[in-house]
This record gives C-alpha cells, sequence and structure tokens, in this order.
C-alpha cells in the first residue's frame, strides 16, 4: 500500500490546494504521506520540543517577561504564543492527572493532622472529594473570581477592564497551578505535612501573580504588596462565602451529612 495520499483540498477549511504545500487561506500545512510512528514522533517533537514552538516560547515568557505575553494576546497578538484558553485547558489536564495520582496520598495526609476532629476531618475530606469531582469546573468558575477581585483591587488604574483580567489570570493562574502541580507530585509523596504543601502552593501562587500584575501595571514594589494584602483581605471574605455556600450544598446533596448524638 502506497504511503502517499492524494489531496486536493484544505482538511480544515475546504480551500483548493493541488498546487500547494501550504493552504493559502488558512496556512495549514498540505499533508500527503499516511500516518507511522516515525512521523508521529516527528510531529511530537515538532510541536512541543522544538524551540521556535509556541508552546516552549508561552512557557519560557510567562517567567521572563509575562507583560508580553498577557498584554500582547489582549492587544492583537495572537500568533506569538498559545492561546490563553488552550494554556488553561493543558494546565486542567496537568491538575486532572496530579489529583488521580495523589488522591489516595492527600487522603492519608489529611489524616495525620491531629488538630482537627473527626467531624472537622470529616468535612474536609468531602470538600476534597467534591474538589477532585468537579475540578475542571471549579477552576473554570475561579478564573473569573479572580479576574473580578483583582479588578476591583486595580479599580483606580484603567488600563485592563474585567474582561483584560480574566484573560491575565487564564495565563498566569493556569501557568503557575499547572507548574506547581509538577513539582509537588514528588514532593506530595515525600512530605508527611500536607500542611507544608499547602503553605508553600499559595505563597508561590501570590507571588507570581503579584509579579505578573506589577510587570503587567508598571508598579512599584511598595504598591503591589500593599495591592497584594487588598488582594488578599478581599479574597478572604470571599472564599469564606464560597466556603460557607460549598458546605450547605453538601449539606443539601448529601456528600456530608450533621453528625447526629
Amino acid at each position: 500500500m502506497s504511503d502517499l495520499i492524494t489531496v486536493t483540498d484544505c482538511k480544515n477549511c475546504g480551500q483548493q490546494i493541488t498546487t500547494y504545500n501550504f493552504c493559502p487561506d488558512c496556512g495549514a500545512k498540505k499533508i500527503t504521506k499516511r500516518i507511522t510512528f516515525k512521523n508521529l514522533i516527528s510531529d511530537f517533537v515538532n510541536r512541543f520540543l522544538n524551540v521556535d514552538n509556541s508552546f516552549f516560547k508561552t512557557f519560557i515568557h510567562l517567567f521572563s517577561k509575562p507583560d508580553e505575553v498577557i498584554d500582547g494576546y489582549i492587544h492583537g497578538l495572537r500568533k506569538r504564543y498559545i492561546n490563553p484558553f488552550s494554556y488553561f485547558a493543558l494546565s486542567v489536564t496537568i491538575t486532572g492527572i496530579y489529583s488521580f495520582l495523589t488522591e489516595k496520598r492527600l487522603e492519608e495526609l489529611m489524616n495525620t493532622i491531629d488538630t482537627l476532629s473527626k467531624e472537622q476531618l470529616e468535612i474536609q475530606q468531602a470538600a476534597m472529594d467534591t474538589s477532585f469531582q468537579y475540578q475542571s469546573i471549579i477552576s473554570l468558575l475561579l478564573i473569573p473570581i479572580l479576574a473580578l477581585i483583582s479588578r476591583l483591587v486595580f479599580v483606580n488604574y484603567k488600563k485592563y477592564n474585567l474582561t483584560e483580567h480574566f484573560v491575565i489570570y487564564l495565563y498566569s493562574y493556569s501557568h503557575i497551578v499547572g507548574l506547581m502541580t509538577i513539582l509537588l507530585l514528588p514532593i506530595t509523596f515525600l512530605s508527611d505535612s500536607i500542611i507544608t504543601i499547602t503553605i508553600v502552593q499559595f505563597v508561590v501562587y501570590i507571588t507570581y501573580i503579584a509579579y505578573v500584575l506589577k510587570r503587567l501595571y508598571q508598579i512599584n514594589l511598595k504598591k503591589i504588596i500593599i495591592k497584594t494584602i487588598l488582594f488578599l483581605i478581599l479574597g478572604g471574605f470571599l472564599y469564606i462565602l464560597i466556603g460557607i455556600i460549598s458546605f450547605l450544598v453538601m449539606l443539601i446533596n448529601g456528600t456530608f451529612e450533621m453528625p447526629t448524638k
């Protein structure tokens, strides 16, 4: 059987491409060879390991110059970096794998907390089970919440509107959560303290988000510290409110039952 395929129309947009190697309409490459293991590996390498690849550049530049990635996308730069929704989807996939691999281990670590009563452990376990079950939905809902808090914190700045703050957190939240998930995978099995793991996550998350916002708004260290404290205060109130709502939902749907005497 021949490895070559006759292609007359672009498989992506339907444009006639008999005499072209790339579609003149959408830019897609004309594929004339059947899939083999060799070209499948080659495609993977070209897409994810090539130094000119958009994923590689997005990942590196979200550390070195996040303002260029995020502000660039907001103002029309679309080809150089991965779009924020794709980056978010990648992050959710990574955290989903992490949850699958560490669920039992996190349960073990939760049960080692001596300061929690039996009822508190049951509430924590129910909350953890719910977060694992609806992780992608929770992450998607968390982005606009973070964007809203951030917009309120920077209400005296007109540089970015609420929707643009949504883009900021699609990139920054996805980036730092995905990265920390990978780094925490071995630590979760080596550490005996879930509190330590949680504190490390929280500090890294807040520090990175503050760094991104400082670069985007081009403000000094004193101002970003004040903004971060305000963000934590507003976020704390909202966290308590969400916790109360989540507890009521768990009671209603039977995920958690109040102990009876």
